[in-house]
């Protein structure tokens, strides 16, 4: 997104599946069997676990079915069917937690060979997704993981098309609800007993997401404590801190300079630094190369050179954007792939060794004009230490299965990147529900890669609240309240591995009240609550005494520690780094 673009507001709530999109696997639809090879995904049962299959299938355990012609949720007019992209689904009441599941009787019209998509819907959420390539009625199957409350249950139709005598439609019949072994039936529930469950399903993510956390997020370390003979010292009295967290919380920097006195830029380059260790620089190609051949270096240098200095990670962005703002004053359109190849060699080659993450292609779906797989492996060539980012937006309304499809064909295709971005703005004042949150972020954890948060904006603007609407309206007490939930979400899980705001601060933010920080410069609320769990409630202090070994045994986050050991007056520092799977030990030794 660029800095201080306001985009309409209904930039994300348009409908995200209006385009016909092929899978390079749909040439092979045509030719599939009645009985149609499983495929499945395993996860944890707590994450709103996924498992698709389509077959005809037996039923297990209990259940509860409806038909979707009599479905609460469908379009106006509908018998059932789908014969425009929507949703068709109804209100269950889950009595048990478990793994449930989901069989769609359906069969579809294709357009040319293409058949229709369909996508399980789960509390308006569409996540995983079929071909629909039969024309008689058959059984998908679904494993879906489900809290004890009310859920709405249902599927999507993705990719309707029409032309002259051919219609892509998606017509179903029942949709069945199966309970795991042991647990009770389902029941019928009704849109107003799931709007007030809406509180009760977010605090069942939040208490998961407390019991998880410590195991994604920390680990068991040991300071050894050594004489000059390589003995044990006991009774060495050790004192560890952490110091830099693993974990990446950052912000764009976009404010870096923007203020009109050194004061000011002063004030806000003390409060980033106080709370941060990630970074995002502007490299917006319509601002950065205003005359062709001559980059501005001396504007982003200087803020290199600054979270160099304090250890502050960073990301660029972006180096390419089908949008005007990726677009340089030069040219009268997206320029041509040699100077895109140019101007990406120049920056990453500039800055190879020092900015550790690109968004080299920016939102390649909602955007369409540029192919990732050349600038992405022209990316990997110039610098192949660099992570690649694929930055993308809308992902929290509805899981956005056009960008999962999207990044599942690239991986098919062998295209480079590490990183799936997702933004979480809330243009329309949307407070995405954190259960929601939690399941999309365990559907693209699925694709094997980490994940960012690339631009969260809770806003303090005084409107309705949409999306979570008991949280009421968005003020400074709200915003802070609901940041700090959906961090402690993601933070827990173990796919993600960085959140960033955007923008710090109210002066020049795209979002109105979207910083942390006001106008004139003082923290809101959000940043004291941000700062008091990611500098001390997630920060590890510790302090204690060597065993008859010589050993001190912690539990710490991950992240670099300082080491501080004291002995019969004699002190020696050390540092000390823990990660996931490793096995983190320092031995220190006193002279």
């Amino acid at each position: 997104m660029e800095h201080g673009q306001r985009r309409q507001e209904n930039k994300t709530r348009k409908t995200l599946h209006e385009n016909v999109w092929q899978d390079p696997s749909e040439e092979a639809q045509d030719r599939e069997e009645e009985s149609v090879t499983p495929v499945i995904e395993r996860g944890l049962a707590a994450g709103m676990l996924l498992v698709f299959l389509a077959c005809h299938g037996i039923a297990v355990g209990t259940e509860y079915s409806f038909k979707t012609a009599d479905a609460a949720v469908k379009p106006f007019l509908s018998r059932g069917h789908l014969t425009s992209n929507g949703r068709i689904a109804d209100y269950v009441r889950v009595f048990d937690a478990g793994d449930y599941e989901i069989v769609v009787r359906a069969y579809g019209s294709p357009l040319g060979d293409v058949w229709p998509l369909m996508a399980v819907s789960i509390n308006e959420a569409n996540l995983e997704t079929v071909s629909v390539n039969s024309a008689e009625y058959r059984d998908y199957r679904f494993m879906v993981g489900l809290s004890a409350h009310v859920h709405q249950v249902g599927v999507a139709f993705l990719n309707d098309a029409w032309r002259l005598t051919e219609d892509r439609n998606l017509y179903l019949d029942v949709i069945t609800v199966r309970a795991p072994a042991g647990a009770r039936a389902p029941a019928a529930a009704d849109a107003a007993a799931w709007a007030a469950d809406g509180p009760a399903r977010e605090e069942t993510a939040l208490r998961h997401a407390a019991e998880t956390m410590p195991r994604h997020r920390m680990s068991e370390a040991s300071i050894r404590v050594r004489d000059r003979t390589g003995a044990g010292v006991a009774g060495a009295v050790v004192e560890v801190r952490l110091v830099r967290h693993a974990f990446l919380f950052g912000a764009n920097l976009c404010g870096f300079a923007q203020f009109d006195t050194p004061a000011k830029n002063e004030s806000y380059r003390q409060q980033f630094e106080a709370l941060f260790n990630y970074a995002t620089l502007p490299f917006y190609w319509h601002l950065y190369e205003p005359v062709k051949g001559r980059l501005k270096f001396e504007v982003s240098e200087p803020v290199v050179a600054w979270c160099l200095e304090r250890g502050i990670q960073m990301k660029g962005h972006p180096l390419l954007w089908a949008d005007k703002a990726g677009v340089p004053p030069w040219s009268s359109g997206q320029p041509a792939e040699a100077d895109q190849k140019r101007y990406m060699t120049e920056l990453m080659t500039r800055f190879q060794g020092k900015i550790g993450f690109w968004d080299v292609v920016n939102e390649p779906v909602n955007r369409p004009g540029i192919a990732i797989d050349g600038p992405h492996r022209w990316a990997r060539e110039l610098d192949p230490e660099a992570k690649i980012v694929v930055n993308e937006y809308g992902i929290f309304y509805e899981g956005h299965p056009d960008f999962h499809r999207f990044l599942k064909a690239a991986i098919e295709r062998n295209v480079p990147f590490d990183v799936v971005g997702i933004q979480a703005h809330a243009p329309t004042d949307m407070a995405f529900p954190l259960d929601r949150v939690k399941m999309i972020l365990d559907h693209y954890a699925r694709l094997g890669k980490s994940i960012h948060i690339t631009e969260f904006t809770p806003a303090s603007n005084g409107k309705p609240i949409t999306g979570s609407p008991w949280r009421g309206r968005w003020t400074e007490a709200q915003q802070a309240d609901y940041a700090e939930e959906f961090y402690r979400i993601c933070f827990a899980h173990p796919a993600v591995t960085a959140i960033s705001w955007w923008d710090f601060c109210d002066v020049g933010a795209w979002a109105e009240g979207g910083g942390m920080i006001r106008a004139d410069l003082s923290p809101k609320p959000v940043y004291e609550k941000l700062r008091q769990i990611i500098h001390e409630e997630w920060a590890t202090r510790a302090e204690g005494k060597t065993d008859t070994t010589g050993a001190f045994h912690f539990k710490g986050f991950h992240g670099e520690y300082r080491v501080v050991v004291r002995h019969d007056g004699k002190t020696r520092e050390a540092t000390l780094r823990i990660a996931p799977d490793e096995a983190d030990e320092s031995v220190i030794t006193l002279d």
